[in-house]
C-alpha cells in the first residue's frame, strides 16, 4: 500500500508530525549522551550537549531539537487552522522555542538560549493543560493533568536557581531538574501524535466501512 501523508486528514498528519518529531528528539538527546564523553545526566544540562566544544554530540543534538521544532510548527499550524486556535498557537511558540534552543547553542547567545529555553519549559506546559481542555476525556485526561503538575513543579525551582541561584535540585542535579521538565513534555507530544493518529486512523477506517455498505 501506498502510503500519502495528504491522504492522513488534518489530525493524522499533526499526530504523524508530533510522534515522529518528539521521537527525532529523543534519541537525538539519548545519542548525544552517549557520545559525549564524561558526561553526566544529573550534573550536566541538556544544553550542554549542544554546544560544540563537544562536536559530535553537538552534531546530534542540535539537528534533532531543530527538526523537532519544525515539527511541532507544521503540526500546531494544522491544528490552529483546523482543530483549536489556542493550542495550535501554544504549540507553535513550543516549537520556535525548541528551534531556538537548537540554533542558538549556549556558547552563541546565552541570553538568547535561555529565553528560547524557558519558552519551551513555560509553554509546553500550559499547551498540556489546553490540550486537556479541547482533546482528552478521563482517565487520560487525569494522566495528563499529573504531567502538567510534573512541569510546573519543576519548571519554578529550575526558573529560580537559574535567576537566583537557589540551588535546590532535591539531589538529582541541574540535568535530572531540567529533564523532570522535558520528559513529561515529551510524553504528552508523543501522546498526542499517537491519539490524533488513532482518531484519524478510526475516522478512516469508518468511512471504508460506509463505502463497502454502499
Amino acid at each position: 500500500m501506498k502510503f500519502r501523508f495528504s491522504s492522513l486528514g488534518y489530525k493524522g498528519r499533526a499526530g504523524f508530525l508530533l510522534l515522529i518529531g518528539s521521537l527525532i528528539f529523543f534519541y537525538g538527546m539519548v545519542l548525544a549522551e552517549f557520545t559525549y564523553v564524561d558526561y553526566s545526566v544529573s550534573n550536566n544540562f541538556i544544553s550542554d550537549l549542544g554546544n560544540f566544544d563537544h562536536l559530535v554530540p553537538a552534531l546530534i543534538f542540535n539537528p534533532s531539537i531543530i527538526l523537532f521544532g519544525l515539527c511541532a510548527i507544521y503540526a500546531g499550524v494544522v491544528l490552529k487552522n483546523n482543530l483549536d486556535r489556542v493550542l495550535g498557537i501554544l504549540i507553535i511558540i513550543a516549537g520556535i522555542g525548541g528551534m531556538g534552543v537548537g540554533i542558538f547553542n549556549e556558547a552563541t547567545i546565552l541570553l538568547l538560549h535561555l529565553s528560547f529555553a524557558f519558552t519551551v519549559f513555560l509553554v509546553g506546559g500550559f499547551a498540556i493543560i489546553w490540550s486537556i481542555k479541547v482533546l482528552y476525556v478521563p482517565p487520560l485526561s487525569y494522566v495528563l493533568m499529573v504531567l502538567a503538575g510534573i512541569v510546573f513543579f519543576f519548571v519554578s525551582f529550575v526558573i529560580s536557581n537559574m535567576l537566583f541561584g537557589t540551588k535546590i535540585h532535591f539531589g538529582i542535579g541541574v540535568g535530572g531538574m531540567e529533564r523532570m521538565v522535558v520528559f513529561p513534555t515529551i510524553i504528552w507530544v508523543m501522546i498526542m501524535g499517537i491519539y490524533l493518529l488513532a482518531q484519524a486512523n478510526a475516522r478512516n477506517s469508518s468511512g471504508k466501512k460506509a463505502e463497502s455498505y454502499q
